[in-house]
């Protein structure tokens, strides 16, 4: 079931729920200063190393959106968030903040980032925005594992971007919850990707229940954006939330 959250009304987040949050971005120069003034003096230098102007305020508006949303569910400042990173550097939060169990994950791409949020389960996000000019099979010859592949080959054209994304997306997703980064092989795990068919964990090689422990959904991003979620457990619901 996915229901949509108002967002002047924070609820509380249940540990069978998955809160995920749309934020879009550059919609508004003018608040950059304000927002930029949430962040650590650390993310602001991490800013002002962007190239463009564009991505430099995106990263902004993405960090200050997650600093402000995780202040909400703690009853905190954003200000006075701290993080730390895991080996691989997936971000969580640090200090006494970390025992309270919140689990969070961001990913951007050009105009929108997801922010997901659940709790005392490992979560991974991933969005991507749609480029039908994809050179897909040069990319998921070297990514993608031998039954996704074939799988991506048997489609119909038409629905060939759509499948690369799908498997794209959720193999993301599923690496960033594991926070193991690309030391967890791209190839190691099989997902779906067929268009119109359920988001799933197929198989993972060495592991014959790993798939059983983990949900994997497709997200509902936006139009030309394909998004997907990956957390520990099962059964859990998806509400939506749209930041303004």
């Amino acid at each position: 079931m996915k229901a949509l959250i108002n967002p002047k009304s924070l609820p509380t987040l249940t540990a069978d729920e998955i809160h995920v949050w749309r934020v879009p971005l550059n919609q508004n120069p003018d608040r950059i200063p304000e927002l930029r003034g949430y962040l650590a003096p650390e993310e602001q230098a991490r800013a002002q190393r962007f190239h463009f102007a564009k991505d430099r305020n995106q990263f902004i508006e993405s960090r200050a959106a997650l600093r402000l949303l995780l202040s909400q569910y703690l009853n905190t400042s954003p200000k006075e968030l701290t993080f730390a990173a895991g080996s691989h550097g997936k971000p969580a939060l640090a200090n006494g903040l970390s025992s309270n169990g919140l689990r969070f994950n961001l990913s951007r791409r050009d105009r929108l980032a997801l922010i997901a949020f659940t709790c005392d389960r490992e979560i991974g996000v991933d969005v991507e925005l749609v480029q039908t000019d994809l050179p897909v099979f040069e990319i998921a010859e070297v990514s993608f594992s031998e039954s996704e592949l074939a799988t991506l080959r048997s489609l119909p054209e038409n629905l060939q971007t759509a499948g690369f994304y799908n498997c794209w997306t959720r193999k993301e997703a599923y690496i960033k919850a594991r926070g193991e980064g690309l030391s967890f092989p791209l190839k190691q795990f099989d997902v779906s990707l067929t268009p119109g068919a359920a988001a799933r964990l197929l198989d993972i090689k060495g592991s014959a229940t790993e798939v059983d422990h983990w949900t994997l959904a497709e997200l509902e991003a936006g139009q030309d954006y394909v998004g997907a979620v990956a957390c520990e457990g099962t059964s859990l619901d998806i509400k939506y939330c749209d930041w303004v």
